[in-house]
């Protein structure tokens, strides 16, 4: 990407900031205080809505999910790119063992310790530096190398929402590993894909899929929505994700189907990972 590019989408998202940060003053005046609602920036920068039910539905889905594999009082979750925090709310009633969000965005973070770890400190947030075209130009790591800041086999479940789809080949590959490093033996995994296989691949190709990946990485292992921006959306061979998975130490144990590529929804497709 040219200099002057990066220089006029960088001076672009500083005004769609500022008019974010409007919403959030607006929303202060006519909605009544909810300590656990997110400021409407973070909602619309997020979830592309201010509506506070939406955000409602993020978290019970996210909560749904794990709940629907068996998660227990007694697991420690570890959620990797935790946002503005819409797992930890759906399970501060029910967690006890400790929950560890992972995120990029800088206010996010410093919004869920506020909001969630000052009242509920066994959840806890970290800021993960990581740099994105799409999400944190200036990040200092990078995600093909980064090491999560935790020891081995330490967590019992972890959960990605829309990471995946966000990432190049070699930083999935990097995170798979990390995931298979942190779980402990038995341990388990959800995260969401856009899988590209015979079925899926030809609905790209025609154009059906609800979102275009016209471009090719350069790897043979990804379709890109915006090579400009490769991180904006990402779609993986399934393959080159399940061989990533068996040299972690992770099985697929079940992929459920998302109808992205049929343009029917945009369901991804959800994949859990067992640690061997």
């Amino acid at each position: 990407m040219s200099a002057l590019l990066r220089t006029l989408r960088q001076y672009v998202r500083s005004l769609k900031h500022l008019s974010y940060r409007a919403l959030t003053l607006r929303d202060a005046l006519v909605r009544p205080a909810n300590p656990l609602m997110p400021p409407a920036h973070l909602r619309l920068y997020y979830y592309g809505t201010t509506d506070p039910s939406v955000f409602k539905q993020r978290c019970d889905g996210a909560r749904a999910e794990l709940m629907a594999r068996g998660l227990q009082p007694r697991h420690r979750v570890l959620d990797i790119g935790a946002g503005v925090g819409n797992l930890a709310i759906a399970l501060l009633d029910f967690l006890q063992a400790g929950y560890d969000g992972l995120e990029i965005h800088p206010e996010a973070v410093a919004w869920c310790q506020r909001a969630i770890t000052s009242t509920h400190p066994t959840f806890i947030f970290h800021r993960a530096d990581i740099r994105s075209d799409a999400y944190n130009a200036g990040g200092h790591a990078s995600a093909a190398q980064y090491r999560f800041p935790f020891g081995d086999g330490c967590f019992d479940v972890v959960f990605l929402g829309s990471v995946f789809t966000h990432m190049l080949p070699d930083e999935v590959a990097n995170y798979l590993k990390e995931i298979g490093r942190v779980l402990a033996p038995g341990g388990w995994c959800v995260a969401s894909f856009f899988l590209l296989n015979d079925a899926t691949r030809n609905g790209v190709e025609r154009g059906r899929s609800f979102m275009s990946f016209p471009a090719s990485d350069g790897s043979g292992h990804a379709r890109l929505h915006d090579a400009t921006i490769p991180e904006a959306a990402v779609a993986l061979e399934e393959s080159f994700v399940v061989d990533c998975c068996r040299r972690s130490g992770l099985t697929v144990k079940d992929i459920r189907r998302g109808g992205w590529w049929e343009g029917t929804t945009n369901d991804q497709d959800v994949v859990t990972l067992i640690r061997q």
